[in-house]
């Protein structure tokens, strides 16, 4: 559905079905057609929209000659109306239960040290204190695996996984399957990317709860 205002086209589409009961009525008294003009205004963005919302439903939107009736009749123009705008108000449903299945995640298929730490908090429904306990379970772990207490958030993740060599009281967080003289740029990327992502979750998350 590529419509930039549905709620727009739902509003033409309920002044379209109006205007063809107000002209249908007149034609079976025999009577001018008092909406035409507006009707035929509306009828190239009617069209558009059907054609978004309904291939094939634009060439359902005009008078039909109506052999028993011996007249022109909007009533098919109507019944396809009612069907976009029915497909408008539903549009949620269409897409809860036509989009694509994502992957889901339950918090208990986090690593330990994140839902250990938040899962009592989660479940109370204190969801904001529970992200910012995994936050803190995540970066005491990081001390402890560096042996560093004296840094944390961002410079802590900086530190880590820097590929600067280590140095006294400096340690380093390696990833020990890649071999960094056989695949320098593996090695580095990998060491990098931590990096950065530790970086930007302690900015983008935990700090923002720390300091709201």
């Amino acid at each position: 559905m590529n419509l930039a205002d549905p709620e727009a086209a739902l509003a033409k589409l309920i002044e379209f079905r109006a205007l063809l009961v107000g002209d249908e009525h007149a034609l079976q008294s025999r009577r001018p057609r008092r909406a035409k003009a507006r009707r035929s205004e509306l009828q190239p963005l009617i069209e558009r929209i059907a054609n978004e919302l309904d291939p094939g439903g634009a060439a359902r939107l005009k008078g039909k000659w109506s052999n028993s009736g011996q007249r022109i009749t909007l009533n098919g123009a109507i019944n396809e109306t009612d069907r976009l705008i029915g497909i408008l108000k539903q549009r949620e449903d269409y897409q809860q239960i036509l989009s694509p299945v994502g992957p889901t995640l339950a918090g208990s298929q986090l690593h330990p040290w994140v839902w250990d730490a938040a899962a009592s908090l989660w479940d109370d429904g204190h969801h904001d204190p529970a992200v910012h306990e995994a936050t803190k379970a995540v970066e005491l772990r990081t001390q402890l695996k560096i042996n560093r207490r004296d840094i944390d958030g961002k410079d802590l993740y900086a530190q880590s996984f820097s590929i600067k060599d280590p140095k006294t009281n400096e340690s380093r967080l390696r990833f020990s399957h890649i071999d960094k003289t056989a695949q320098p740029k593996y090695w580095t990327s990998a060491h990098e990317g931590a990096m950065f992502l530790g970086m930007g979750c302690s900015q983008g998350i935990r700090n923002p709860r720390a300091h709201p």
